[in-house]
């Protein structure tokens, strides 16, 4: 805290702080209090950040959102604001610029923004940073309080509730209401979802709610009732993804997303959303506006919502493959696992980094050198000994693609008898290796790619959503690939051109 206020003031003068300062000294404002806070919890012990989420939004994306919330009747003149996530004042600091800008006085400023913090840190330096701001002192405690916002109870509401909140998933015994059910599923509570549905309580009726959330909330099947919920609290009005997280973000690595919604009235079936996108460096721009699906809990973002994206109609089952997540977790059972084969029942292992897209998968040690075997002591369902497609279970944002998939080499069935594969891998097989060729060449295809990224913003697969994944019509491709080709366009052509099964079945 201490290295934070210097840096904020200008005053450390020797070493590495001193250059931090002078970099500092050369930013706006804005920039200014971005770099501070991040600073700040660069300082703190990895497993604190990652416990609190301390990751914060960076001062463009923030006066996109608060230049978006000012379309829809926001006025920082007269109106009131809460963010119940305020570490690094991302959101009050800017608030508290557009006020000073506008004339409003600084003990209005000061009464008319709030903001909760858990860290004691982190809510003092946002007080401080609110207070360089407007240049009047604050009163520790009187405008960011130290408290966990899913505990606080708060009977004043407001014009505005903004925030990034904290992502992680939590138990429900640490939870001291039963407000998640409400918004979540036994056994995958989100704190974002929890800090979703509180900023809906702390709105006023007619009030503005904006979230900055994981890209899945807006389709991930585990957030169907977060999604209900939304939609019976309040009207939708704008819902955004964040198209460059890697220049946005420091350290994150799920795909990002903003909804703007207005408190009171449910969201009627008849009213259209602006969906659109947000950069690091520029405004809100909408793209196109559409109704949301008449069964509340279903997906907003899917594919053929948007103009030029086309709806296959077709699945993985169609294409006749089976689909399960990898079997072994080598760490909780090292015991069985050798350099070796002294059995005919120990089976090569294929580990996530043994897959590349598009190439053929062979068994490599996890160390680089050799094969990993692991031994089983009687037949089991768990080793696959026909010809399979292996992919990636977990991907990283250093990564183009999310789904990555490969054929397993023909020649690892014929050495070996079979193979396993490690818990971070899907595995599909199918009837025959035509089909599974076909499956392999999809799955490392951009549109399948973008398709699943409309539905997911996290790094790890869902099965259950690439079960559910819409596809072209397996004819509609055969006749795309034998006019065009194997190629990227031939995918976006068969999407294009595929008639729903039911009319291909009755043809």
């Amino acid at each position: 805290m201490r290295i934070c206020l210097g840096l904020l003031q200008g005053s450390p003068s020797a070493g590495l702080l001193a250059e931090v300062t002078a970099r500092l000294s050369k930013l706006g404002v804005d920039q200014k209090h971005y770099w501070v806070g991040t600073f700040y919890t660069l300082l703190l012990p990895p497993a604190v950040r990652r416990a609190q989420a301390a990751y914060f939004t960076p001062p463009n994306l923030s006066k996109a959102l608060i230049r978006l919330v000012g379309s829809e009747g926001y006025d920082p003149r007269h109106h009131t604001a809460i963010d119940p996530a305020a570490g690094g004042a991302a959101f009050l600091s800017t608030l508290a610029g557009e006020m000073r800008e506008l004339g409003v006085p600084a003990k209005d400023i000061l009464r008319r923004l709030h903001g909760i913090e858990i860290d004691r840190g982190l809510a003092h330096l946002s007080e401080a940073l609110v207070a360089d701001r407007i240049d009047s002192a604050v009163t520790r405690g009187s405008v960011v309080e130290v408290r966990d916002a899913l505990k606080a109870r708060h009977a004043k509401t407001y014009d505005l509730v903004i925030a990034n909140p904290p992502y992680g998933r939590i138990s429900a015994d640490a939870l001291h209401d039963k407000a998640w059910r409400d918004v979540c599923h036994p056994g995958h509570i989100n704190k974002y979802a929890l800090f979703a549905e509180r900023c809906f309580r702390l709105a006023k009726p007619g009030g503005l709610v904006t979230l900055v959330l994981p890209s899945s909330f807006m389709a991930g099947p585990l957030y169907g009732k977060l999604r209900a919920h939304m939609r019976e609290k309040g009207e939708l009005l704008t819902l955004g993804s964040v198209t460059t997280r890697n220049d946005v973000f420091v350290d994150v690595t799920q795909d990002v997303s903003i909804i703007v919604a207005r408190v009171g009235n449910p969201h009627r079936a008849d009213r259209a959303v602006s969906f659109g996108n947000v950069t690091g460096f520029g405004p809100f721009k909408p793209t196109f506006a559409t109704t949301l699906p008449a069964k509340s809990d279903d997906a907003w973002m899917s594919a053929g919502k948007q103009p030029g994206v086309a709806i296959g109609g077709a699945t993985l089952a169609d294409y006749g493959a089976r689909l399960r997540v990898g079997y072994f977790v080598w760490n909780r059972e090292l015991e069985r696992m050798s350099k070796r084969r002294s059995a005919k029942l120990d089976m090569p292992l294929l580990w996530a980094r043994n897959i590349r897209a598009g190439q053929f998968c062979y068994p490599k040690a996890k160390t680089g050198k050799g094969i990993d075997f692991v031994r089983f002591e009687e037949e089991s369902s768990a080793i696959v000994r026909t010809n399979a497609v292996v992919m990636q279970r977990t991907t990283n944002s250093a990564q183009s693609r999310r789904l990555i998939a490969a054929r397993v080499s023909p020649s690892v069935l014929k050495k070996w008898g079979g193979f396993v594969t490690e818990n971070h891998t899907l595995v599909l097989t199918a009837r025959n290796v035509a089909a599974l060729n076909t499956i392999s060449f999809l799955l490392n295809s951009a549109a399948v790619d973008a398709r699943y990224r409309q539905l997911s913003g996290t790094a790890s697969i869902s099965a259950n959503l690439l079960r559910n994944l819409d596809l072209p019509t397996p004819q509609a491709l055969t006749r795309a690939v034998a006019k065009l080709g194997l190629c990227e366009e031939a995918v976006e052509h068969a999407y294009a051109s595929s008639l729903p099964l039911q009319a291909v079945l009755t043809a």
